[in-house]
């Protein structure tokens, strides 16, 4: 049993240390904003300065906006604030699940409360809800 055990989290380390490898790596060409989804109405993340390292997991379809991971910051910038043009073509195409993206990630923050009122986001008419920040 702990032979088992000790298989499962060493699985889980590699593929948690591996998933950035999978990931084209990239720069900010300016100061940007971490959103937390694809698109400016989200709530903010982080901001992220010129120059910082991300790891681009991919970007949706229509490429405006790419899914990123900076140190210990996960979300979603704007594909033109990134310096690798190219890669961003390039990038895995992703789709973007507030539901499932803020249940994985965003747990912690103050605006995950108002998770339920983001679910319609895409939708015609959608307006979104007041952002929490505290």
């Amino acid at each position: 049993m702990a032979l088992r055990r000790h298989h499962i989290w060493s699985t889980l380390l590699v593929l948690g240390l591996s998933m950035p490898a999978l990931a084209q790596l990239d720069t900010t060409r300016r100061a940007t904003t971490v959103r937390a989804g694809p698109d400016a109405v989200f709530p903010q993340v982080n901001p992220l300065p010129m120059s910082a390292n991300v790891h681009v997991f991919g970007c949706i379809p229509n490429r405006q906006w790419c899914d990123i991971l900076s140190g210990r910051i996960r979300g979603w910038v704007r594909a033109t604030d990134l310096s690798q043009s190219s890669r961003v073509r390039n990038a895995p195409t992703v789709t973007f699940s507030v539901a499932d993206y803020w249940d994985a990630h965003y747990r912690t923050r103050a605006w995950f409360g108002s998770r339920d009122s983001w679910l319609a986001w895409g939708t015609p008419g959608f307006q979104p809800p007041a952002v929490v920040t505290r």
